[in-house]
């Protein structure tokens, strides 16, 4: 597994908190101002969170987990619009999803987030990647 920069460790903490105490839809901007005030430094959602989100989903996939990253979504009137990114990604390690839209692909994998009922493998990870 790749070594992981603070903003990867603490987008993973933050999705890790929200996903387990049942909190599955964010936006891009939201999860920005969250890291911004963690990390003491401004973080675009534009231009900062798409390669931390992309690590932090191929982690959970080498965890063998559903990816976390499918809570970060969108901001506006749509509230299920998803990352071109996202989709382009998961399709690399799930190919199953190449066969669906990207819409689909999403509602799926957010599915196995919601279903998923044991997240230790990636609390152990972040655990012992923070104290390195």
């Amino acid at each position: 597994m790749e070594v992981l920069q603070d903003i990867d460790r603490e987008l993973a903490w933050f999705l890790l908190e929200r996903v387990e105490n049942k909190q599955y839809t964010w936006t891009y901007s939201e999860v920005a101002d969250a890291l911004s005030e963690r990390l003491g430094r401004t973080i675009n959602a534009h231009f900062h969170l798409s390669r931390p989100l992309g690590t932090v989903l191929l982690l959970c996939f080498d965890l063998d987990l559903p990816l976390i990253s499918a809570v970060v979504r969108h901001g506006g009137t749509n509230r299920q619009t998803i990352g071109h990114g996202f989709y382009e990604l998961a399709c690399e390690v799930k190919p199953q999803y190449k066969t669906m839209d990207s819409f689909q692909a999403w509602q799926q994998e957010l599915a196995l987030v919601r279903a998923c009922k044991d997240w230790s493998p990636l609390r152990n990870y972040l655990t012992r990647a923070s104290s390195n």
